[in-house]
């Protein structure tokens, strides 16, 4: 029987949060994780922050985990499920099972590049 005790999505769209909102309902702790932005908002620049600020490179799976909570229909069975998601980048290679749902694979392999060790890699 397969255990999944930890899992990563890398892809932070719609489908890829839908992907991780629905382990998070299943009970699996899920790292969520998407390219660093390359630029910063108006906000962000107000703010003094950097691209190498945490707050920035989290930015589009934070974004996408606060959108899925307002959602309709509901992405997590209860509001607390989001809980289990995180976008801490170094801990990938922690996980037992990565799932990549990144429509540019070039986009993928440099998330990859930066962010994993080499025993991942993104499926063809």
């Amino acid at each position: 029987m397969l255990m999944i005790r930890k899992a990563a999505v890398l892809g932070a769209g719609r489908m890829g949060t839908a992907v991780a909102a629905h382990l998070a309902n299943a009970g699996i702790p899920t790292l969520l994780l998407d390219m660093a932005p390359t630029e910063l908002t108006e906000d962000e620049q107000k703010k003094k922050l950097t691209l190498e600020s945490k707050a920035v490179r989290n930015r589009l799976a934070t974004t996408a985990i606060a959108t899925a909570l307002k959602g309709r229909p509901a992405a997590f069975a209860h509001p607390s499920r989001a809980d289990l998601l995180t976008h801490q980048r170094r801990r990938i290679h922690r996980h037992d099972r990565a799932i990549h749902v990144a429509a540019d694979r070039a986009r993928l392999e440099r998330l990859l590049n930066r962010t994993a060790h080499h025993q991942w890699v993104a499926s063809p």
